[in-house]
């Protein structure tokens, strides 16, 4: 288990909540059909990396791409395990499990796991509330299609 920094409190159980619920926050709006309001949950300099076909880098490039997401036929759960959290030179840091399922239309045929691999976040608070700073995704397996 890493070590946490010295410059910080402990991680108590309310602070594993508060993030645990915005980990879940987001996994639910993008599969909800509310990828439109995900920039919400990243700081203003927010940025979500590797995922395709470019990285987004701002809370805006966040929220234009959520606008077209919501727009597509797809339907899609990710199911999220295993979140570690602890404090870093930068911050707050988490690692999860991703298990992302996905089809491209609204009769979900296709059922084989789209992806396996690990969300690596860097969280901060922004007026009050805390947020995504950074989610890097990292791909462990991936289907073919």
């Amino acid at each position: 288990m890493q070590s946490g920094s010295q410059n910080h409190s402990p991680i108590t159980v309310e602070l594993r909540l508060e993030i645990q619920a915005l980990t879940a926050e987001h996994a639910y709006r993008l599969d909800h059909g509310e990828a439109d309001t995900l920039h919400e949950l990243y700081t203003v300099d927010g940025e979500l990396l590797g995922l395709p076909p470019s990285d987004l880098v701002g809370r805006d490039s966040v929220a234009a791409w959520g606008a077209a997401r919501v727009k597509l036929p797809r339907v899609s759960r990710h199911v999220e395990t295993n979140h570690r959290l602890w404090w870093s030179n930068e911050g707050l840091r988490g690692t999860l499990y991703a298990s992302v399922f996905r089809s491209e239309t609204t009769d979900a045929v296709d059922t084989t796991p789209l992806m396996v691999g690990d969300y690596e976040d860097l969280y901060a608070q922004e007026d009050g509330q805390w947020r995504i700073r950074s989610r890097v995704i990292r791909r462990a397996f991936r289907a073919a299609r």
